[in-house]
């Protein structure tokens, strides 16, 4: 299960949605993948070289795989 963040260009709305795709997200709350731009929250690793000792954590870009639309 992954977190995804959705904005809805039309609406100007934001969503986070719990769900197994980006897709079945959309779908549970009732837009369109089209109409959204979709980041998905990816986690927070360790990392012992890094100066805080972990990495990662935020939002993906995963749009289109990543493309822009405005």
């Amino acid at each position: 299960m992954g977190t995804y963040r959705f904005y809805h260009r039309n609406k100007k709305v934001f969503e986070e949605v719990t769900a197994d795709s980006a897709q079945e997200a959309c779908e549970k709350a009732g837009w369109l993948i089209g109409d959204v731009w979709v980041r998905e929250r990816t986690p927070v690793v360790s990392d012992p070289s890094s100066w805080s000792g972990h990495r990662g954590g935020g939002w993906k870009d995963i749009t289109h795989r990543g493309a822009r639309q405005y």
